[in-house]
Parts: structure tokens; sequence; C-alpha cells
């Protein structure tokens, strides 16, 4: 080569080739390494999104019924309602069957010669039993009487009564005698004066009977007379228990 800086030739190897082994098996696992440190906290996620609402649900089935509950405390009283409306009159009942009624409920006292000469008070009295509350009874008072006028005094009224009071259901049972002849003396059968009648509205039980005699009903008018009453002859009373009409 030429020059002063000409590099010195460099003699040549000739190359060789190697020829590599074939590669070897796979070595065996090797032993589990030690546990690693904890690592740090992670830094905090960020927030998730709302889930969409879920389907409804389906319906349940309705439970059994329950036991019956204790009865509740009694109220206070409410106040009184209004009056309503007068209704229709009812129809008429038929009467209900009385086998004590079926036969003729009769009673009768009688007097013979009684001749009871009081002005006032009791005369006769006739006691019965009276069977129903929804019966009247009929009375007859059958005798003599008399009434005589002593100057203003002329009036006499006898009556029947119930265990001492007049009937009011419907109306009393009387008779009155007025004399207008001074000491006229007639002594009339009662049957002429219609001593009879009808009383309504009388208890069952004990019924006291009885034939009074005493002023007119307008004393001050017709002062009363002399009476007299079953004079010489029998004196009788009839009673019937009868249902109402």
């Amino acid at each position: 080569m030429d020059g002063a800086n000409a590099v010195p030739d460099i003699p040549t190897q000739p190359l060789q080739c190697v020829e590599r082994p074939a590669p070897g098996r796979d070595g065996r696992d090797g032993l589990p390494g030690a546990a690693g440190t904890d690592g740090r906290d992670g830094l905090p996620g960020a927030a998730g999104t709302g889930g969409r609402d879920g389907l409804p649900g389906a319906a349940g089935t309705d439970g059994r019924d329950g036991l019956p509950g204790r009865d509740g405390e009694k109220g206070l009283p409410g106040n009184m309602g209004a009056t309503g409306e007068k209704g229709n009159a009812g129809v008429r009942a038929a009467p209900a069957e009385c086998p004590a009624c079926a036969a003729r409920k009769i009673h009768q006292c009688t007097w013979d010669n009684a001749g009871d000469e009081k002005d006032s008070g009791l005369v006769h009295q006739c006691s019965i039993t009276k069977l129903r509350d929804d019966t009247g009874l009929h009375v007859r008072w059958i005798g003599s009487i008399r009434n005589i006028r002593t100057g203003a005094k002329l009036c006499s009224r006898w009556h029947i009564a119930f265990n001492g009071n007049e009937c009011g259901n419907p109306a009393r049972i009387d008779a009155q005698l007025y004399s207008s002849l001074e000491g006229l003396n007639i002594h009339r059968p009662s049957i002429r004066t219609y001593l009879e009648g009808i009383c309504y509205g009388l208890s069952t039980g004990i019924v006291n009977v009885q034939l009074y005699v005493g002023d007119c009903r307008n004393p001050a008018q017709h002062p009363h007379g002399d009476s007299y009453t079953s004079w010489d002859s029998v004196s009788r009373m009839i009673i019937e228990e009868i249902p109402l009409a």
C-alpha cells in the first residue's frame, strides 16, 4: 500500500463453521418464591352510575282471614233521634185461641131479703177471678130499689164498682131515682132502671164487683133522698167475662 498512512495488511484466517448442539429439555419447575410484601392502598375508584329501576314484582296472593277481634267497650248512649213519620195503620190480627174462654164464664151471687136501709155506702159484693187481661166484665144487678123524697131530699144513685172504683172504660155503670112527690114509697125492680153494663181494662186476678148507693151526680141541686135496697125479695148479681168486641 502506498503512503505513510497505509494500514498494514492483516492476514485473514479462513472462516470456520461451528455446529450448535440441539436444544435441551425444559427444566423442572422451580420452588415457590417467598410471598411479597403488601402493596400500597390504591386510589379511590370513580363513582359508578346508578343502575336502572328493576321491573315490578309479581302480585302476592291474599293472606288468610284473621281471627275475630274481641268485643269493644260499650259506647256512650247516642242522642235521641228525630221523631219519625206516623206509620200506616196495621192490619188487625185475628184473636188468639183462648181455651179457657171457649165456654162462657158466668158467675152469680144472690141475697135473699137483704133489706138494706143505708143511704150511702156498700150494699152488695160478689168476688170473682178474672182469667184474662184482654176481656171485659159484663155485670147485671137485679133487685128492688127505693127513693123517698123528704123535703128537698129527693134523689138517690146506685152504681157498680170494681175493687172500690167505678168503671172508666168505657163509662160508669149507674142508675138514679128522682122523686118529685113527697113521701111516695115505691120499691121498684132495678131492671126498670137498667143497672147493667160492660167494663173493660180490668186486670186478671180477684175482682170484687160491688153495688154502692149514695148521692146523685149533682147533690147540690138534687140532695140525697131516703134510700132502700133489696126489700123483701131476692137480689142477684150476674157477672160474665167476655172477649173484647
